[in-house]
């Protein structure tokens, strides 16, 4: 949806029913699973609330002072996985931080990606995002060390043992992060792309993993 009102692709309503549509899905959901796992769930739900709202939301609106990139990296990354672990098991463990670090750093990626992408009419509109204050050119090399760390975050893991070997399943995306790097006009949505089939493998290689334990 980026810069996607300012162009008359989608309304102010039409945006701001989507995004309330979400918070109200995911308020019923959360109350469901408060019912089932307690206050954690709470706790977890109202960090991602706040992050989620004051993204762009006055007073804090965190994206236009260059703070996207760290916030989305904690809430897509730790807090989610973790999140999704006790949402499911009931129980919290610190081990699924290094899962969390790719994943993470995916999603920032394709933050990054669109900051990047439309850098010129980010500053054109005022809008101070990291990109913006860096320049294009430093913006590209972070996303390159982004979209890198990730793979380089799970082959750390595997060597020390925190992640099963078939977590480098993953690497067999890698054919489809040398197209995206060769397609900056649509960086965003096949950096999205990349962050399925590197979840998908991923998920692949610890269940597999798991079972040959």
């Amino acid at each position: 949806m980026s810069m996607a009102i300012l162009k008359g692709r989608i309304s102010e309503r039409g945006a701001f029913i989507v995004a309330w549509s979400g918070f109200i899905l995911a308020l019923i959901m959360g109350i469901f699973l408060t019912l089932h796992r307690g206050w954690p769930i709470v706790l977890l739900g109202l960090i991602g609330f706040i992050g989620g709202y004051f993204y762009t939301a006055p007073p804090f609106q965190y994206k236009y002072r260059a703070l996207g990139l760290p916030l989305v990296f904690l809430l897509m990354g730790p807090l989610m996985v973790v999140g999704a672990y006790y949402a499911v098991t009931g129980t919290f463990d610190a081990s699924l931080l290094v899962v969390s670090l790719p994943v993470g750093l995916l999603v920032t990626a394709i933050l990054h990606g669109n900051e990047w992408r439309d850098v010129a009419e980010d500053t054109r509109h005022g809008f101070t995002t990291f990109s913006a204050q860096v320049g294009r050119d430093a913006a590209h090399w972070v996303y390159v060390m982004l979209v890198l760390g990730a793979y380089v975050a799970v082959g750390l893991a595997v060597m020390v043992g925190a992640l099963p070997k078939l977590a480098l399943l993953t690497l067999l995306s890698l054919p489809l992060l040398a197209w995206i790097l060769r397609a900056i006009a649509m960086i965003d949505l096949m950096t999205a792309r990349l962050h399925g089939a590197f979840g998908l493998l991923l998920l692949v290689g610890l269940v597999a993993g798991s079972g040959l334990r």
